[in-house]
C-alpha cells in the first residue's frame, strides 16, 4: 500500500471529481473550502486517494476539526471512518455520511483494539507535538502495524522535531499533501 502512495501523482490527485461536495458545502459550510484546494497545497486529495486504496476496512482519523478528512477518507464509500477529537465540534453534525462516526474521546485511553486492527490513520491535531509524540508514542507501545499520515510536520520548530524523532520508514510526501508538511510512516514490521 505503501508504494501506491508514493507513486501516485498530483495529476491523478487533481483530477478526482468534487463537484459533489460543492453545492453542500454552500448549503451547510462543510466540508470547507479548503477542501477543494489542489495536491501539495492540500491534503484532501490526498485523503480521498487513499481512501480509495482499502476495501471494508475500518480507517482512522484522529483529529477530527471541522470533518474534513473523515470526509474525504470516507468519500468512496468502501470504508467505515472513525474520527476522534477530544473537543465537541458543531458543524460536523451536518455531515450525514452513513459510514463515517464522529466519536468525543481520547482514542488512545479507548481506542487500543480500533487502532490495531485499523491499516490506514490520519493525525491532526494541534500541530505542537506534543500529542504527536504521545500518539506516535503509542502506536509503538501497543506494536500498531499500519501506515500513519501525519498533517503539519513542517509548521513549526516542535512539529519539525517531532518529524526528525520518527526512526520507523517514514516520507515526506508533501509534495502531493499539504503544505505545510506531510508525512507518512510505515509501521509494518
Amino acid at each position: 500500500m505503501i508504494n501506491k502512495i508514493l507513486e501516485v501523482s498530483n495529476q491523478t490527485l487533481d483530477a478526482i471529481h468534487l463537484e459533489p461536495y460543492k453545492e453542500f458545502t454552500r448549503t451547510h459550510g462543510v466540508p470547507k473550502e479548503w477542501f477543494y484546494g489542489l495536491s501539495g497545497k492540500e491534503h484532501y486529495r490526498l485523503l480521498i486517494y487513499i481512501g480509495q486504496l482499502y476495501a471494508n476496512e475500518t480507517l482512522l482519523d484522529v483529529g477530527t476539526y471541522q470533518g474534513s478528512s473523515a470526509i474525504a477518507l470516507g468519500l468512496s464509500g468502501q470504508n467505515a471512518v472513525l474520527s476522534y477529537d477530544l473537543l465537541a465540534q458543531p458543524e460536523i453534525s451536518f455531515i450525514q455520511q452513513d459510514n463515517i462516526k464522529f466519536i468525543l474521546e481520547d482514542i488512545t485511553q479507548t481506542g487500543k483494539d480500533v487502532i490495531l486492527s485499523s491499516p490506514f490513520i490520519s493525525l491532526d491535531t494541534d500541530h505542537d507535538g506534543t500529542f504527536e509524540h504521545i500518539f506516535y508514542k503509542y502506536l509503538k507501545d501497543i506494536g500498531y502495524t499500519g501506515l500513519l499520515m501525519l498533517d503539519d510536520i513542517k509548521l513549526n520548530d516542535p512539529m519539525k522535531e517531532f518529524w526528525d524523532s520518527i526512526v520507523e520508514e517514514k516520507h515526506d510526501i508533501t509534495h502531493i499533501g499539504h503544505w505545510s508538511g506531510t508525512g507518512i510512516v510505515n509501521f509494518a514490521k
